[in-house]
């Protein structure tokens, strides 16, 4: 295995995170597996040994997660995370380990039909199917944290707090969060308490279904951004959003891939002597936007995204009411940051 590292973690002080895979499998659709990556708080005596995340055989980079180290006692808010188009479970370790870090459950899966390998092999389902199997695999998931269906660790399962539930994604999984808490194909996922949003692909989602979310929802919105643009895919929901504590947040100095891993996958391509070129050029293409004149570095932009989503979620779960409140007043106070909140 290569010997990369992501180097210190996002957040400064952090306490130790754990990282668990496992791997769901849905009866009902044909067997359809969904391998998973759960991080989650530990103690802070916990074991150290570094995690490592495999991009390819041969070659990954390790972090500040500890690998199959147990839970922390007590239980801890959950948030499911979706990635997005063409990513991995593993697209955005990086901002699951800070979400750990401050106390949550992280928990994300591969969407089959709609990964890096699915693109690469040209067997990438259509839109309209990939919509639906996404809001179909949160549910199962949610399901399986919840001791429901299998394939969660059951470490992992005790250390749940099923009244404190967000489910967030990037891009279109971003779709994916605000679908299954609007009941896209199907009935509002009740267990649902809060949503996230970061660069949310919100355009396929109707007017009928962005009114059916009925929990506080964080939209982070990168000004920049030239995929999910904000007058197509932040303004619309942002009108018909109307619960108390929904927040949006607009980065000046961001774009699409503000809370992703690409930015640490093209800094550590030069150090991957035998990188496929097709695949160099992809990472460098995609990386293209976290380089951009007058950009926060990709770093920056991560842990940025990072703080937004805990400021929120410290808030409107009752993690830490009173750090919610700080994180987001010092966000307030970064020129290049914009919010805006719905209020009772």
């Amino acid at each position: 295995m290569s010997g990369l590292h992501a180097g210190a973690p996002l957040l400064g002080g952090s306490p130790p995170v754990g990282r668990m895979s496992g791997l769901v499998v849905d009866a009902d659709r044909a067997d359809r597996t969904l391998p998973i990556e759960c991080w989650y708080p530990i103690a802070a005596d916990g074991a150290t040994a570094p995690t490592v995340y495999e991009l390819l055989p041969g070659t990954g980079f390790t972090s500040a997660g500890a690998f199959d180290a147990p839970p922390a006692p007590g239980r801890s808010p959950l948030v499911l995370f979706s990635h997005g188009r063409t990513g991995t479970r593993i697209a955005y370790t990086l901002l699951c380990e800070a979400l750990a870090a401050l106390g949550c459950v992280v928990i994300s899966a591969d969407h089959p039909g709609d990964t890096l390998i699915d693109f690469a092999l040209e067997i990438a389902v259509d839109d309209a199917t990939n919509e639906r199997q996404r809001v179909e695999d949160a549910r199962l998931l949610l399901d399986a944290a919840l001791g429901e269906a299998d394939g969660v660790p059951a470490e992992v399962r005790a250390a749940i707090d099923p009244d404190r539930i967000a489910v967030a994604g990037h891009s279109y999984g971003g779709y994916t969060a605000l679908g299954l808490a609007a009941g896209a194909f199907g009935a509002p996922d009740e267990r649902v308490r809060a949503v996230v949003g970061l660069q949310a692909y919100t355009r396929a989602l109707t007017d009928a279904d962005l009114a059916r979310v009925g929990v506080p929802t964080l939209l982070s919105v990168a000004t920049r951004d030239a995929t999910t643009p904000p007058a197509v895919d932040a303004d619309r929901p942002w009108v018909l959003l109307a619960t108390p504590d929904t927040l949006r947040v607009d980065v000046a100095d961001a774009a699409h891939q503000a809370c992703s891993d690409v930015g640490l996958y093209a800094e550590l391509a030069p150090q991957v002597p035998d990188l496929p070129q097709n695949l160099r050029d992809y990472l460098e293409e995609t990386a293209a936007d976290t380089r951009e004149a007058g950009m926060r570095s990709w770093r920056e932009a991560v842990a940025l995204q990072a703080r937004i989503a805990t400021g929120f979620l410290d808030e409107v779960l009752g993690i830490d009411p009173a750090r919610g409140a700080g994180t987001l007043a010092a966000l307030a106070a970064d020129p290049a940051v914009t919010l805006q909140r719905r209020r009772a």
